[in-house]
């Protein structure tokens, strides 16, 4: 799957700045498929400046165009292109203790109503408005040019374009999870599991999106699960798959897909060990019961 964080902070090529906790970069989209998978272990803030692109995940999809921005928690998704027109955009990722600094340090003070989110959602549309469109197109003279500027410039112009998200009146879900996250650093293993376990992540993968090395990650997850995270998230993705099955008409091919298997024959092969059947005489089997 591919690491959008990971990629541009070490492809050389992009106009980019790379902070401790952030990363700000200016690309048209290094994917040639109409359909792929995504992941980053950071929170971003997506600004298009010209093309579209849809963001899907299990809850919704958004389409961007351009001069529209959306706010993406980190964890995974799945895009889709479209090559009609090229792709160009500015990116703003986020790591846990970048928000938790920039909500203590400015937000806070200036918004005293705030709320944690108990299930925030994935996606949130930002509203531009003219300030805010200025403040993302005041970057490129930053990325693009030969000096280096201060990163204490860089951050306060990062904390800036936060602050002006936050105080208007139409972000106040963006402000509140914000604000949750600021208070959840890095999510608890339980909330991360629950809502990635589905995308083809490897167990690595999840220890970074919990903010956690991958022994620690282990050890913790063995204390709530009492089992490992490869035999847990075996069993949810088969149970998932099965779900799928019963309800929907869903080839077995895309339900692979949709529950994060490898391959075709690691789900047959999978799922026949755990079940003792195959995918399509289990729904065949299925089927002929509720048709009776």
């Amino acid at each position: 799957m591919f690491d959008s964080y990971k990629h541009f902070l070490e492809t050389p090529g992009y106009h980019k700045i790379i902070g401790e906790d952030y990363l700000i970069v200016e690309f048209k989209c290094p994917i040639k498929e109409e359909l792929f998978s995504a992941w980053s272990e950071c929170h971003s803030i997506v600004y298009v400046l010209n093309g579209q692109k849809k963001w899907i995940t299990p809850s919704g999809e958004f389409l961007v165009k351009a001069n529209e921005s959306i706010f993406v928690r980190k964890g995974a998704f799945k895009n889709q292109q479209y090559f009609e027109e090229s792709f160009c955009v500015l990116m703003f990722f986020m790591k846990d203790d970048f928000i938790r600094r920039c909500v203590e340090n400015d937000i806070e003070k200036e918004i005293q109503i705030m709320k944690k989110v108990d299930h925030p959602e994935f996606i949130y549309r930002v509203n531009v408005s003219e300030s805010l469109e200025m403040l993302y197109n005041s970057f490129f003279s930053y990325l693009k040019q030969t000096v280096k500027t201060p990163q204490k410039i860089i951050e306060l112009k990062f904390r800036e374009m936060l602050m002006n998200i936050c105080l208007e009146s139409e972000n106040s879900e963006i402000r509140d999870v914000l604000y949750t996250l600021s208070k959840n650093s890095g999510g608890s293993i339980e909330q991360v599991m629950e809502e990635q376990y589905f995308y083809n992540l490897k167990v690595e993968e999840y220890a970074r999106l919990c903010g956690k090395s991958l022994s620690s990650f282990k050890r913790e997850f063995k204390h709530l699960y009492e089992t490992t995270p490869g035999k847990w998230l075996l069993k949810k993705r088969l149970n998932l798959a099965r779900d799928l099955m019963h309800t929907t008409d869903f080839t077995i091919q895309q339900i692979c897909y949709d529950c994060g298997f490898e391959s075709d024959s690691h789900f047959i092969r999978s799922f026949r060990s755990e079940f003792g059947t195959t995918p399509n005489k289990w729904r065949n089997l299925d089927r002929s019961m509720v048709s009776r």
